[in-house]
């Protein structure tokens, strides 16, 4: 990808997943050879097994909401959950791409042109880059 956004923000589906399988160093790679990985305090909330602290140490930065987009995110319509909707809105508003395994969520930013990465999808940028071994063990 050349046009890199300047981060991206991650759903909580796809840290549960890393964080379920123990790929957590993935998440770590990616937020020293790819972009930062924009954590928001709501999301973070719905992921157990992850505190603030840990996220901070693998890299993440804690955003805090705007009543404007809880507002929004609040709003009931379509598919979204609300964190979807909320997560949507935190990289509209900052120009961030969105990283998620959710497909509702994957189509609202393709539809409205917000850069969008699947769960596996930032693995795979880092084998290309070489900065992860697709034959090694990252546990």
């Amino acid at each position: 990808m050349t046009d890199r956004p300047a981060a991206v923000i991650s759903d909580a589906n796809v840290l549960i997943d890393y964080i379920k399988v123990e790929r957590t160093k993935v998440l770590r790679l990616v937020t020293e050879h790819l972009f930062p990985i924009q954590l928001p305090r709501s999301i973070l909330n719905e992921v157990d097994h992850l505190t603030e602290d840990h996220a901070e140490a693998l890299g993440m930065e804690i955003v805090e909401e705007t009543i404007d987009q809880l507002k929004k995110a609040a709003v009931r319509s379509g598919a979204l959950s609300y964190v979807d909707k909320l997560c949507f809105a935190i990289a509209r508003d900052n120009e961030w791409a969105v990283w998620t395994s959710d497909k509702p969520l994957h189509t609202k930013c393709k539809t409205e042109g917000i850069p969008v990465y699947w769960g596996l999808q930032l693995m795979l940028e880092l084998c290309q880059a070489e900065e992860l071994d697709p034959l090694a063990r990252i546990i």
